[in-house]
C-alpha cells in the first residue's frame, strides 16, 4: 500500500529576513549537502545565504526563476526551485535539496506537487526537466515517484567536489501531469 503524502507541507516565496534561518539548515545539513550541490563550499555566511535569496528574488521579478522554501508544519525543511525557464519553449529546470532530517518522509514529494502545480498551472510550462546526479539515488527516486520520465545519462555534465559526474535527466510534460 502507497503512503499518503505528508499534509502538513507547504512553499512559500522566501523573504531577506529567511537568511538566518536557512544559512542555519545548509550549515547543519553541509555533510549532506556536499556531494550534490555545488553551491554548498561557497555559502560561509547568512551574507551568503541573503545574497542568493537577493539573486532568488530578481529571478522572480525578471520570470527566469522562483524560489520556494519548503515549510513542514511551517518550520523551514528545504528548498525547490524552477529555473532556467525558457518562456519560448515554456520549459524549465527543477531543482531541489532537503534538509536531512526529513529525507524519506514524503516531504520532497509533497513539496515538488506544489511546485508542479504551479508550473503547470498559472506559469503554464509545457515541460519541466530535472537533472540528477546519476549517483544522488534518493534525487533519482523523488523525480521516478513524481511520473518524471527517464531521457537518458548526460556525460560528464555536473562538477561536483572538483571532478565532473554523469547526470541522469527527468522530464515531465504538462499532459502527463497527474495532480
Amino acid at each position: 500500500m502507497v503512503e499518503p503524502l505528508p499534509s502538513n507541507v507547504s512553499l512559500r516565496a522566501p523573504e531577506l529576513s529567511d537568511a538566518p534561518a536557512l544559512f542555519a539548515l545548509i550549515n547543519a545539513n553541509r555533510d549532506a549537502l556536499r556531494p550534490w550541490m555545488p553551491w554548498e563550499p561557497l555559502t560561509r555566511s547568512e551574507a551568503d545565504s541573503r545574497a542568493f535569496l537577493e539573486s532568488a528574488a530578481v529571478g522572480c521579478q525578471i520570470g527566469k526563476a522562483y524560489t520556494w522554501l519548503v515549510l513542514r508544519d511551517g518550520a523551514l525543511a528545504g528548498v525547490c526551485d524552477l529555473h532556467a525557464i525558457d518562456d519560448l519553449n515554456r520549459h524549465a529546470f527543477v531543482g531541489y535539496w532537503l534538509d536531512r532530517r526529513q529525507v524519506g518522509q514524503g516531504v520532497m514529494q509533497a513539496a515538488l506537487r506544489l511546485l508542479l502545480a504551479e508550473a503547470f498551472g498559472p506559469l503554464g510550462l509545457h515541460r519541466v526537466a530535472i537533472d540528477a546526479a546519476a549517483d544522488n539515488h534518493r534525487s533519482c527516486a523523488v523525480a521516478e515517484r513524481l511520473g518524471f520520465r527517464y531521457e537518458g545519462v548526460l556525460r560528464e555534465y555536473l562538477l561536483l567536489q572538483g571532478r565532473y559526474c554523469d547526470a541522469r535527466q527527468y522530464s515531465l510534460l504538462a499532459q502527463e501531469w497527474k495532480q
